[in-house]
């Protein structure tokens, strides 16, 4: 059987045979280290493991509570995203409605350049929005 070493010993203390004859591990099961510490202490070092078990254990029901509030933020998320881009193509919409009825009354009114009517015709950025909205690719981030 292969000696057992001490975690608290450095390797340089356990480099003799007599030193690690001392650590292999009786007819008990356990090391003649450990077999050399009180009751007291045995308890002691059992109720720190205990503790720092029930630290983990809490840890771990931290962490995955915030992996569902992050779940939920990203749900939320993705809720506001919809809701904005749905608002973006009604007020797209709605200007593209406007500028419709703006050019109809001028042409109601009376004679128009065709470089008024051009210039009112012109596509601009607001349609390019307006089209990137449609098709879904704006305000996507990518991930």
């Amino acid at each position: 059987m292969l000696p057992l070493r001490c975690p608290c010993r450095r390797a340089s203390d356990q480099g003799s045979p007599e030193t690690l004859m001392q650590f292999e591990s009786s007819s008990n099961g356990l090391p003649s280290y450990l077999q050399s510490l009180t009751p007291d202490q045995m308890s002691l070092i059992a109720n720190a493991l205990l503790d720092m078990q029930r630290a983990l254990n809490h840890q771990t029901i931290l962490i995955a509570q915030l992996q569902d509030e992050l779940a939920e933020m990203r749900r939320h998320n993705d809720w506001y995203h919809t809701q904005f881009a749905q608002m973006f193509r009604v007020v797209a919409r709605d200007v593209r409605e406007l500028r419709a009825t703006l050019i109809c009354s001028l042409l109601e009114e009376g004679p128009i350049t065709a470089d008024h009517l051009m210039t009112l015709l012109r596509q601009t950025p607001n349609d390019e929005l307006a089209d990137r909205i449609k098709s879904g690719s704006f305000g996507r981030q990518a991930n």
